[in-house]
């Protein structure tokens, strides 16, 4: 029966223990994909595609990824949309607005390699009509020059000019406290 007890008691320590963990562990996580319309310039209307994911973890490391295909205009010397792949590093979240910097990791414009930010802003559910997205913005217009993507956390929630998602939905989860 002393054996039962003990065991039975090391498993609720063990079970505290987890809990406790997992609510230290705890992160600030934002994910979304989605429509923006634009017009090409041949006047038609196109939809911008975006998909991202972000994680802030419990050391304060962010990982993420975001992908944007924009059909309004086209890849440097290509008759291709423009499409840019960023690594993103940098996340804070104020409110239900999560803001973003990374790396350009892949475009087929070599012009627009340097440090890319947005952000977007989750209004609930449905997404479409309600959640928001900001165009990406670039460190600067110089080749010689990359800029820090860590910049992101000196920027607030109104910096980047936010835009209503024609379709999707983003989710923004700030660290529980």
């Amino acid at each position: 029966m002393r054996k039962i007890v003990t065991v039975l008691g090391l498993a609720l320590v063990v079970g505290v223990t987890a809990s406790v963990a997992r609510a230290v562990t705890t992160v600030a996580s934002a994910n979304g994909h989605g429509t923006l319309l634009a017009t090409d310039d041949n006047g038609r209307e196109v939809k911008r595609q975006f998909s991202f994911t972000a994680r802030r973890h419990a050391d304060g490391t962010v990982t993420g990824q975001a992908v944007l295909v924009n059909p309004a205009f086209s890849g440097a010397g290509t008759n291709a949309p423009y499409r840019l792949h960023v690594d993103i590093t940098c996340m804070h979240v104020v409110g239900n607005i999560a803001i973003f910097g990374g790396t350009t990791e892949r475009t087929n414009d070599p012009g627009l390699m340097d440090a890319v930010f947005f952000s977007v802003q989750d209004n609930g559910e449905p997404g479409k009509g309600r959640d928001r997205i900001s165009r990406v913005f670039f460190w600067d217009d110089d080749p010689a020059t990359t800029g820090d993507p860590q910049a992101c956390l000196l920027t607030g929630p109104t910096d980047f000019p936010l835009e209503p998602i024609a379709g999707g939905n983003i989710q923004v989860r700030p660290t529980a406290p």
